[in-house]
């Protein structure tokens, strides 16, 4: 047995002893000895004031008979932090209520931090030795330098927050939204961040949120490409200074700018897929949704159908009637289609008077379903775009994967085979691959 694991079993046999009420100084002191060096390990170790709190706290539970302990610490400047073991961890933070108990030792180091130490079922010798006292006596010994890592290391906050800023892609959400605040809540000064983020595309807002309540609060609000709101909330523990304020602006900038980078690039991916005239999307979008709905397919087992929509006698319609009239159809029978689908299918031009519809997690008597509804509606939505007694019907065809074909682009052949099929038998109807 070497000399560390030796002294371990030392320590285990001395707490148990203690517990079992068979204690002598020798067992107090060596007790007593070995928590006050881990303790002071604590502080080399570089941890940060939350982490460290934590630390204290299982020194004293798991290096002494000691079943209950909690420790708060309020640094000057900084956002209080407690750490509890077998104790609401809440009264921690409530340094008055805390120093009134028994077994409980305040400390303070000027300048620095004030706090309190607290355990519970203390063995009598312990007590009587002054152990809590001694264990409180510790930590203000190391606080200085470990506050003055703290303050290092938020000063540092403000790059680390520019870096995630900076790393911001097109995939963003709530979870770089929660790292930002992050970021936020460890600037300075600072106890908590939230940051809310309003758009058509998330369907309403998401939310990214850290750090305790604090009562001093600066909101920051901008808009990006005119259909993001933003609204970025830090609290503070006292009341912040300019180049507290400064740094905070400095780094909402950025986001703002970074964000506004981001959607205008969304944008004009978004226009670059999309059909101008009906405002669905365009061959480019077809194959990233048709890859997409194969992978998804693929994954969950599920299948993906696709229907091929072809407007009947449409060459008509522009011949005795006008380009101008066909382009309306058009975007009638477009419009008529977005109304139609689920908010995960995507419309797609396919071509002159021809529509691709991607339908992910969607079986053919699902597709079925939906090619009724269109061939139901087609020519009342038509109808307004068309002089009166002229009706535009469509016909469909319908395909399955991976049942009708093992690719998408076989299975929007597929589709074709049956729509012309659709066309031949007499057109304003549907046919299925087969």
């Amino acid at each position: 047995m070497g000399a560390l694991d030796q002294l371990s079993k030392m320590q285990a046999d001395a707490i148990e002893q203690l517990r079992a009420g068979d204690h002598n100084d020798f067992l107090v002191g060596f007790l007593t000895t070995a928590v006050k060096l881990e303790l002071s390990n604590l502080v080399a170790a570089d941890l940060d004031l939350a982490t460290y709190a934590q630390a204290v706290v299982d020194v004293l539970t798991q290096h002494a008979p000691i079943e209950g302990c909690l420790v708060g610490i309020v640094p000057d400047g900084l956002p209080a932090v407690g750490a509890a073991s077998g104790l609401d961890p809440e009264l921690a933070f409530k340094q008055e209520a805390l120093t009134e108990l028994p077994d409980t030792a305040a400390f303070e180091v000027p300048q620095v931090a004030t706090g309190a130490l607290h355990a519970e079922d203390v063995p009598a010798a312990l007590r009587d030795a002054g152990f809590v006292d001694a264990a409180a006596q510790q930590i203000a010994a190391g606080l200085g330098r470990v506050v003055e890592s703290e303050q290092l290391r938020r000063r540092a906050a403000a790059a680390r927050a520019l870096r995630v800023v900076a790393g911001l892609d097109e995939r963003w959400g709530v979870e770089q939204l929660d790292e930002i605040a992050a970021a936020f809540a460890a600037l300075p000064g600072a106890a908590s961040a939230s940051i809310t983020a309003t758009a058509p595309r998330f369907a309403g807002t998401i939310a990214g949120e850290h750090g305790r309540a604090a009562p001093h609060h600066l909101e920051r609000r901008f808009v990006v490409d005119d259909h993001l709101e933003v609204v970025v909330d830090v609290g503070f523990v006292e009341h912040p200074a300019a180049d507290q304020v400064g740094r905070l602006d400095e780094i909402v900038e950025a986001l703002s700018a970074g964000l506004e980078r981001i959607e205008v690039n969304l944008r004009l991916a978004i226009e670059a897929d999309t059909d101008q005239l009906t405002g669905v999307g365009n061959r480019r979008r077809a194959s990233k949704a048709l890859a997409q709905a194969r992978q998804m397919a693929e994954s969950s087992g599920r299948p993906m159908s696709v229907l091929l929509c072809d407007l009947d006698h449409f060459k008509q319609v522009n011949d005795q009637l006008g380009h101008q009239v066909g382009d309306e159809v058009l975007a009638a029978f477009a419009g008529l289609l977005k109304q139609s689908v689920r908010a995960h299918d995507t419309v797609i031009r396919w071509g002159g008077e021809e529509f691709l519809v991607i339908c992910p997690s969607c079986d053919a008597a699902g597709a079925a379903s939906l090619a009724t509804r269109l061939l139901e509606g087609c020519p009342d939505a038509c109808a307004p775009a068309l002089p009166e007694g002229r009706r535009q019907t469509t016909s469909i065809g319908v395909a399955e994967f991976p049942i009708h074909a093992p690719t998408p682009e076989a299975l929007v052949g597929a589709a074709d085979d049956a729509l012309y099929r659709a066309k031949r038998e007499g057109r304003n109807q549907f046919r299925t691959a087969g």
